[in-house]
Order: structure tokens, then C-alpha cells, then sequence
């Protein structure tokens, strides 16, 4: 049967989309759309041309494609050599098992059914609209953030000192440290000088209203959010919170 060019083209890049916000969304990261729509059109222009492509220049997007859709896809985090690296990696590896997990389930049905759905507008209609549910969730998310903001009463320790703070619980703060993978809470000023016994563990990015900024990140021996006990690491904000001394991760409440 007959492919037409735009069916490839279409299907390809709402699938490489469809990846790109799904693997964001495991990472636990926000992204700027231009980056997103930037790999996902590196993408689907190579699996479009993949076909006519010498062998040689095969193997090569074969290795190569994946890091960099992922490294235009999200800037490595952390100051060392080291995290940048461990970041990266855990981004690829996240995007290529989505990759084989969403090629098993295409070929699976194409198998079952008889029929190559590649060759049909279907694939890339159904991709789209998992996009649209990735953001709509996302945005949901947000809007539930923003509006559910509470505060509760915490303890952090670190070494033989315990200091009694307010948390707020806010479903915004995504932050992980890659390379322990504990969650990430955010110091202010007044509890960073309470706590003076740290031990710098790398610096993490965050985005702020005035971009990305890359705050240090501390070692917590304990973190009590109301009797539940966390292992996390803190980041330093470096300035004091209105009616509260920390934000919390999502997951620890």
C-alpha cells in the first residue's frame, strides 16, 4: 500500500511529542515548550529520512538520536561533572524505555489487528491526544497548587541539632536529587542559619518567576512532616518565605 509523506511526518512528530512530555512528566520536570517542539521536530525529521538513509548514517541515529532529543529537551542539572552526567543519563534511559514500551504497543496492535497502523493519520491523532492529556494534567496540577497551598508543623535535623519549622505543602515543588534520588525541600535563610552544620552536597536548578536559578543543596539527616520521618536533601534559598521556613516536596505529604 501507498504511505503519503505527511501521514509519516504527522504521526512521527506527535509521537516524538508524545514521548518528550511523557518522559518530563517521569523526571518530574518542567520544560520550555521551545525546547519540546525543537526535539520533537529533530525527531521527526530523522525518522522520516531513517528509511532512505545510508546504513552507516542508520547506525548512528540508531545511537544517537535519543541523547540528543533528551539533551535538547532538558539542560543537565547540577554543578559537578558528575550530576550533569548521572541527569543526562536518567533522562535518556527514562525516554528510550517509553520509546520501546509505546513501539511494543504499536507493533502489538498492528499484529493483533492485521493492519500496519503507522500507515494511518489514527497513530499520530491518538498521540495527540495523549498530549493534550499530559498538559491538561500538568496544568491541573499547577491550578491545584496555587490554590491549595496549607502549611503544617515540621522538624528537620541535621547532626545533633533539631529545629521546630513551618512547612508549606505545595504540590508545585517537583525538585529530586539525581543523584540519591531523595526528594528536594527548600530551606529559607532563617532555618539555614538555625541549622549551620551542613555539608555541601552539589547545587540543584530551579525555575523562578525570573527563570532558572541554581540554589545549594544540602544533606538532611531527618525530616518530620507531622509523625511521617523523610530521608531528603535541602536546598538553600538564601531569603526568608512569607508565614512559613520550608516548602516540602510533593511526595511528602
Amino acid at each position: 500500500m501507498s504511505v503519503y509523506i505527511e501521514i509519516v511526518i504527522f504521526n512521527n512528530f506527535f509521537l516524538d511529542l508524545m514521548l518528550l512530555l511523557a518522559t518530563a512528566a517521569v523526571r518530574r520536570r518542567k520544560v520550555r515548550v521551545w525546547r519540546v517542539l525543537l526535539s520533537a521536530a529533530l525527531g521527526c525529521t530523522t525518522a522520516t529520512v531513517y528509511a532512505i538513509a545510508p546504513e552507516w548514517a542508520q547506525i548512528l541515529i540508531r545511537i544517537l538520536l535519543a541523547p540528543i532529543m533528551c539533551a535538547i529537551l532538558m539542560s543537565a542539572q547540577g554543578k559537578t561533572v558528575m550530576r550533569k552526567i548521572g541527569y543526562f543519563l536518567g533522562t535518556t534511559a527514562v525516554f528510550v524505555m517509553l520509546t520501546f514500551f509505546t513501539g511494543g504497543v504499536v507493533y502489538g496492535v498492528s499484529y493483533a489487528t492485521g493492519i500496519d497502523i503507522k500507515s494511518y493519520a489514527l497513530l499520530g491523532l491518538i498521540a495527540m491526544a495523549v498530549c493534550a492529556l499530559l498538559i491538561c494534567v500538568r496544568l491541573i496540577v499547577r491550578k491545584r497548587s496555587l490554590q491549595g497551598k496549607t502549611t503544617c508543623k515540621s522538624t528537620i535535623s541535621v547532626g545533633e541539632v533539631t529545629v521546630s519549622v513551618h512547612a508549606l505543602c505545595d504540590s508545585g515543588n517537583l525538585l529530586i536529587d539525581e543523584a540519591s534520588g531523595l526528594p528536594v525541600v527548600i530551606l529559607s535563610q532563617e532555618v539555614e542559619d538555625k541549622l549551620d552544620d551542613f555539608v555541601l552536597e552539589g547545587y540543584i536548578s530551579v525555575s523562578t518567576v525570573g527563570g532558572e536559578d541554581s540554589l545549594p543543596l544540602v544533606g538532611l539527616d531527618e525530616v518530620d512532616v507531622e509523625g511521617k520521618k523523610f530521608r531528603a536533601m535541602g536546598a538553600l534559598s538564601r531569603k526568608n518565605f512569607d508565614n512559613f521556613d520550608i516548602i516540602l516536596q510533593n511526595s511528602m505529604f
